[in-house]
């Protein structure tokens, strides 16, 4: 009878890694046009407006919304976290390469994320921006 249960459980544990990967598996979904993006921002910010920069891979984007804030799209296991950029909120920005950048988040659960832009002068712009947003706050 022991026999029987332990062989359960170890049925029911494969049965559930088995999920929990299939889960955590990355999907193909990418954006694919910088309208998609604002699209993914609206879910959470519903009044959103500018225009995106996209990540090479399509895994994410950068925004510049016409209210003068920035944002942040990024794809993560098979969902989309979106993210208002604040400024007290940006630990550092490095350049990561020519083309990328890293953005290091005062949060436990998003701590960074990395996007890598298909054009170097746009991946400048965004480091320079990110930079003086985070220094203007820190400044202060």
């Amino acid at each position: 009878m022991l026999a029987i249960s332990i062989l359960a459980n170890i049925a029911l544990g494969i049965v559930l890694f088995a999920v929990l990967y299939r889960k955590r598996a990355n999907d193909p979904e990418r954006l694919a046009e910088p309208q998609q993006a604002l699209e993914r921002y609206r879910t959470r910010y519903p009044l959103a407006r500018g225009r995106a920069s996209l990540a090479a891979d399509g895994r994410a984007a950068l925004l510049e919304l016409t209210d003068g804030t920035l944002g942040l799209v990024e794809r993560c296991g098979r969902r989309w976290n979106v993210r208002a950029l604040k400024p007290t909120e940006i630990l550092g920005v490095d350049r990561a390469g020519e083309r990328a950048i890293t953005v290091h988040f005062a949060d436990f659960g998003w701590p960074r994320s990395r996007v890598e832009l298909a054009d170097p002068d746009t991946c400048r712009r965004w480091l320079e921006r990110l930079v003086a947003m985070r220094e203007a706050v820190h400044r202060a």
